[in-house]
């Protein structure tokens, strides 16, 4: 691997000094040469202009470089191979100066004023150390991105405000169990206190975000949707793959050992067996329809699970040395269970039919 090859000479900001604080834009890059420009554009137009930008770039064979080396200001991490969302954003944190980290997909467009809203949020609420900004999606009629996601019952995901038109329900801020990595700002201290880690590289993709996040609020500290200026997030502009199963096996497979390693005890009691019947029913149905692909990728999140157990288990020893807040203290905050419906709707790809209920 190659380390940095252009450096920005921003220093970071201190809070002695009364500056606003930096914030390092990091943002990982594969075979993103047809995005990279409108996204490096908005950035130059951001009105905050106590940030850096560093791109990883994660063995792209197409011109992405030739395209970031236009860019002057960018700070260039280059990896000889895809190291995925995970292992590249873990790599490319080694070249961020700023207090403040903002990961941002390459297949987004900014608006100029979004970044001030996520600072001046974190600066006027202490206990909170994530926060996610709103999103919209131009592929799909300009409606929502997800609004931030809560814990379930099942220990799935309810992503909340996923399709929808924005409106009264989503124009607020709130605590959410994970914010969506597309969009992601957090306080280098929060990695610092949550296992001293961003991402584990082994999940490559998919879920490694909310499991930062469950790791955050273990270790004390709060994860926020906030309603700031709508950002574009093209979505799945660069994990596009002929395997169709390919996101479904990562993120199953990636929840299970998170869910694994993460939980408490009794919490694992009451919510593990609900979550591998889901992911069993899950099984059948997708055998049922005849779809190989999402059955086998059921059966590799079992397996992987299995096959995992002691890197799962040393986990679990290091949540126990930094654990600050119980699953009960965290589950008040951010266990929200939606109606049955929102799970068959996943299921059967009509998402966007779902109501969200208006939140207390």
């Amino acid at each position: 691997m190659k380390g940095v090859q252009n450096q920005n000479q921003q220093s970071s900001a201190g809070s002695s000094t009364g500056r606003p604080p930096l914030v390092s834009i990091l943002i990982a890059n594969f075979n993103g040469a047809n995005l990279l420009p409108d996204l490096l554009k908005s950035l130059e137009a951001l009105s905050y202009r106590e940030h850096e930008v560093v791109v990883i770039d994660n063995g792209s064979t197409d011109d992405s470089l030739k395209i970031l080396e236009k860019y002057p200001w960018v700070k260039i991490v280059r990896s000889e191979r895809n190291l995925g969302f995970a292992g590249g954003n873990n790599l490319g944190l080694t070249a961020c100066s700023g207090d403040l980290i903002l990961l941002l997909n390459n297949d987004t467009v900014v608006s100029p004023d979004f970044l001030q809203p996520l600072c001046t949020y974190l600066e006027q609420h202490p206990s909170v150390g994530i926060v996610q900004g709103k999103m919209l999606l131009p592929r799909f009629g300009g409606t929502l991105d997800v609004c931030g996601s809560f814990f379930t019952g099942f220990g799935l995901p309810y992503h909340y405000g996923y399709y929808k038109p924005d409106g009264p329900k989503y124009q607020r801020s709130y605590p959410v169990f994970s914010a969506k990595g597309a969009c992601l700002m957090f306080r280098r201290q929060v990695l610092v206190e949550a296992g001293g880690f961003l991402f584990d590289d082994e999940f490559f993709c998919f879920y490694e975000e909310s499991d930062f996040c469950h790791r955050a609020w273990l270790a004390g500290w709060e994860v926020h949707f906030v309603d700031s200026p709508p950002i574009q997030h093209l979505q799945g502009g660069t994990s596009r793959n002929e395997d169709a199963a390919f996101p479904l096996r990562y993120y199953l497979r990636n929840m299970g050992f998170s869910l694994m390693a993460n939980l408490s005890f009794w919490s694992r009691v009451r919510i593990l067996p609900l979550f591998f019947a889901m992911l069993s029913a899950g099984m059948l149905a997708s055998a049922l329809v005849r779809d190989g692909g999402q059955f086998k990728a059921r059966v590799q999140a079992f397996v992987y699970c299995i096959a995992n157990y002691g890197r799962i288990r040393a986990r679990r020893r290091l949540i126990s040395s930094f654990r600050k807040q119980s699953d009960s203290e965290i589950f008040r905050k951010v266990l929200r269970t939606p109606r049955f419906e929102y799970f068959l709707k996943t299921f059967s790809g009509k998402l966007r039919d779902y109501v969200d209920d208006q939140l207390p």
